[in-house]
C-alpha cells in the first residue's frame, strides 16, 4: 500500500502531466489562431483586388466596349496604369507586377519568402523576350521597348544583354542570374525552344525548393497548387518537345499532384502528341484528348489551372490560399487585357478574341 507522501507525489506529477498537455494544446489552437490573423488582412486586400478580368461577366463586359480608349480609361480603375498608349502592354505588365509585389509586401513571413520566389516567373518572361529578339537579331531600341527591370534582372543585367553583339553573349550575362543554368542548355543543344524550356524549369525548381520557408499551417495550399503547377508545366514541355522532336526527359520535373514520376516516365517515351495525351487517361487532365492544337491545349491547361487555384483560394481561405489565387490569376487577367486591347487594335472580331483568353468559355 502506498504511503502518504507517494500518493502525493502520483497526484503531483499527474497533475503536472496534464497541466503540460493543457499548455501544449491551448499553445497549438494560439498558434493556429495567430496564424489565421496574420491572413486576415492580406487576404481582405486579395478579395478586395482581385482579379475580376479573368470572370466571364467582366470580361464581356469589356468585349462590348466599342473602343482602346474605351478600355484603358476601364482597366484604369483596376489598377492598370497605362500613361504611354505605345507601350500598353509592357505597362498592363508593369502594373500587374507592382499590384503583385504590394500585396506580396502584406503577407506573413514564410508565405512572402515564397511569394517573391513566385516573382521569377515574371523575369522569367523579359528574359526569353530579349533572347528570342536577340535570335531573330531585332534591333535593341525596338526591344527597349518591350522589357522592364524585374525583382531579379536589374537594369545592368537586362542593358548588357541587350547591348550584346550576339545572341551568344547575350546569354552569358545570365551568368550572374538564377537562369545561368540556360547558358549550358544552348551550348549543348543551340535550340531557342530547349532554353525557353529549360527556363521556365528553372522557375518551377526555385518554387519546389522554396517550399522549405513554409510554415505547418500555409504549408498544405502551396503544395496542392504547387503539384498542379508541376503537372501543368510538365505536360507542357512533354507537348513542346513532341512536337519539335526534341528530347524531354531533362526538363521534366518531378513532384506533380497527379502524375508521379513513372506515369512522367512513360510519357516521355511516347512517339507522338497523341500519345502523350492518351497517357492521361486516369488523371484530372484526360480532358486533353479531344484537342489537336498545340495552342488548344497548352489555353486548356491554363484554364485548367486557374480554375484549381481559384478552388483551392476558397478551401483554404484563412490561409495561403487565396495568395496562390492572387498571383496565377492576376497573370492571367493581364494576359486577358493584351489580348483584347490587341483585338481592338486589329480588328479581331469579339469571339475569336473570347477563345484566346483565360477564365472565359469560348
Amino acid at each position: 500500500m502506498l504511503d502518504a507522501y507517494t500518493i502525493i507525489l502520483i497526484a503531483l506529477s499527474a497533475a503536472f502531466i496534464g497541466i503540460l498537455i493543457a499548455v501544449v494544446v491551448f499553445m497549438g489552437y494560439l498558434r493556429k489562431i495567430l496564424s489565421i490573423a496574420s491572413f486576415m488582412g492580406p487576404n481582405a486586400t486579395i478579395f478586395a483586388i482581385g482579379a475580376k478580368y479573368t470572370e466571364k461577366d467582366n470580361i464581356e463586359h469589356l468585349l462590348e466596349m466599342t473602343s482602346v480608349n474605351e478600355v484603358i480609361d476601364e482597366i484604369r480603375k483596376e489598377g492598370y496604369e497605362i500613361k504611354n498608349l505605345e507601350k500598353w502592354d509592357v505597362e498592363i505588365e508593369k502594373s500587374m507586377v507592382r499590384m503583385i509585389s504590394d500585396v506580396i509586401s502584406m503577407l506573413p513571413e514564410g508565405v512572402r519568402q515564397f511569394s517573391e520566389v513566385y516573382m521569377l516567373k515574371f523575369d522569367a518572361n523579359v528574359v526569353k523576350r530579349i533572347l528570342r529578339a536577340k535570335y531573330a537579331k531585332v534591333p535593341k531600341n525596338k526591344i527597349y521597348e518591350t522589357v522592364y527591370t524585374g525583382r531579379y534582372i536589374t537594369k545592368l543585367i537586362m542593358d548588357q544583354m541587350m547591348e550584346a553583339t550576339s545572341f551568344e553573349d547575350a546569354i552569358t550575362t545570365l551568368d550572374a542570374t538564377p537562369f545561368k543554368d540556360a547558358i549550358d542548355v544552348w551550348n549543348k543543344t543551340g535550340s531557342i525552344q530547349s532554353v525557353d524550356l529549360a527556363i521556365d524549369r528553372i522557375v518551377m525548381e526555385e518554387l519546389v525548393n522554396a517550399k522549405s520557408m513554409l510554415d505547418e499551417d500555409s504549408r498544405e495550399a502551396i503544395e496542392k497548387i504547387l503539384g498542379i503547377m508541376i503537372d501543368v508545366y510538365n505536360i507542357k514541355a512533354l507537348v513542346r518537345c513532341g512536337i519539335i522532336d526534341k528530347d524531354v526527359g531533362e526538363y521534366l520535373l518531378e513532384g506533380g499532384y497527379e502524375i508521379d514520376s513513372w506515369k512522367l516516365k512513360n510519357l516521355s517515351e511516347a512517339g507522338s502528341v497523341e500519345e502523350i495525351l492518351g497517357g492521361l487517361e486516369g488523371t484530372s487532365y484526360s480532358f486533353l484528348r479531344d484537342l489537336k492544337e498545340p495552342f488548344e491545349i497548352e489555353l486548356a491547361l491554363d484554364k485548367f489551372l486557374l480554375d484549381k487555384a481559384n478552388d483551392i483560394g476558397m478551401v483554404y481561405s484563412i490561409s495561403s490560399g487565396p495568395a496562390m489565387m492572387f498571383l496565377i490569376a492576376k497573370e492571367y487577367e493581364a494576359r486577358n487585357l493584351k489580348a483584347i486591347i490587341k483585338g481592338f487594335l486589329e480588328g479581331v472580331s469579339k469571339e475569336n478574341v473570347s477563345k484566346l483568353l483565360v477564365g472565359v468559355a469560348s
